[in-house]
């Protein structure tokens, strides 16, 4: 079967719009397997995200890879608001992807953020002054250069509402809105896989699959023919381990169903070798707050923001999409071993299909939501 579903967001896009996340799933409301996929956890990356989803439906890929105990949900533009405004973070600045922590707890502390919170997120920005900032993030971690992946920088912060990474102080509006879909659609499964679409700086082109098995029951990372397990990467880094964050998004179905199998996997497309984009939402972060955002200045610091995360060069797209198609094809024909055919093309038809709601999202088709 088919089911389509809107969340409609509190706030409005920058038109005065309405906004939505839209919750999207097909095959039997028993099924046992279930994939979920993710969209715009960090609002431009959205753009890439829901594309290969979208392009997986188009090509009819579901009635030919899931079987009939098998279901896919799609979780479009969780955040929605982000998207439409072309930031990567929610309506009250938070990080969506460190906000699934245990508000009821003590957050994560991140002493090296304490340390560098002038220079990672400054009240001023001009050239010179960004070269200073850079200089003394480097020399705090005794680098080269200050464009890598730190704790100080990338791994989440709870004490800065303005700041980059923040994680936030509460369950933010799309945390609730996950959360409802996949007590809705999951509970019934047995067999649960994740991936969570992002995008970032790395070989351009690359899609970047890390995945955590440690709850699956055994080494699922072996479904897929390129992939880094999250164990090895922590072993390998340490505490500047991309994986190694607090409040990310795709734990929460082993959070909220720890007596389920869980396949729990995160891509990152990646957008270009020598960069990692944290100047680009440093920058944006600074103009937002500190800045007009409708300012030349501003709107440019903005355009490069996407370019980071969503490349204009035409070339990029059919190639993360031929990798994305056949990550999907590894867990539902290797993985979660489902033949068998439903009515993929319905749901892609009903996405597809244009609408007065616009949140930006268009990319191989005419999907406007």
């Amino acid at each position: 079967g088919v089911l389509l579903d809107s969340h409609r967001h509190p706030l409005a896009g920058p038109g005065g719009e309405a906004l939505y996340a839209d919750i999207g799933r097909v095959g039997p409301a028993n099924a046992k397997k279930l994939l979920i996929l993710v969209s715009g956890t960090h609002g431009p990356e959205g753009y890439c995200g829901s594309g290969c989803h979208v392009g997986w439906l188009a090509r009819r890929h579901f009635q030919q890879q899931a079987g009939t105990d098998t279901a896919v949900l799609f979780v479009h533009a969780i955040n929605p608001w982000g998207f439409a405004h072309g930031r990567r973070v929610t309506e009250e600045n938070v990080d969506l992807n460190r906000n699934f922590v245990d508000h009821a707890k003590p957050y994560p502390a991140n002493q090296p953020y304490d340390d560098l919170a002038e220079h990672i997120n400054p009240t001023d920005w001009t050239e010179e002054s960004a070269k200073q900032h850079d200089a003394a993030i480097a020399a705090y971690h005794r680098k080269d250069g200050h464009d890598f992946m730190s704790k100080a920088v990338h791994g989440g912060q709870y004490v800065n509402p303005k700041g980059t990474f923040y994680g936030g102080n509460a369950p933010a509006w799309s945390n609730k809105t996950l959360r409802a879909a996949l007590a809705e659609h999951a509970a019934r499964a047995d067999d649960l896989a994740i991936i969570d679409y992002h995008s970032g700086g790395g070989v351009w082109g690359f899609f970047d699959l890390f995945v955590d098995d440690s709850m699956a029951g055994g080494k699922t990372r072996d479904w897929f023919d390129a992939v880094t397990a999250i164990a090895d990467d922590k072993a390998a880094h340490g505490e500047d381990a991309q994986s190694n964050t607090p409040g990310n998004l795709f734990y929460t179905p082993a959070e909220m169903f720890p007596d389920k199998r869980h396949t729990l996997c995160l891509t990152e497309l990646r957008t270009g070798e020598h960069r990692t984009g944290l100047n680009a939402i440093r920058a944006e972060n600074w103009a937002h707050h500190y800045d007009d955002p409708n300012s030349p200045f501003a709107r440019n610091l903005a355009a490069k923001l996407q370019e980071t995360f969503y490349p204009s060069r035409p070339e990029w797209k059919p190639m993360v999409l031929a990798q994305s198609n056949d990550c999907i094809a590894q867990v539902l024909k290797i993985g979660l071993r489902s033949t068998g055919a439903c009515l993929g093309w319905f749901l892609y038809c009903q996405m597809a299909r244009p609408t007065t709601r616009q949140c930006g999202c268009s990319w191989l088709v005419g999907c406007r939501k």
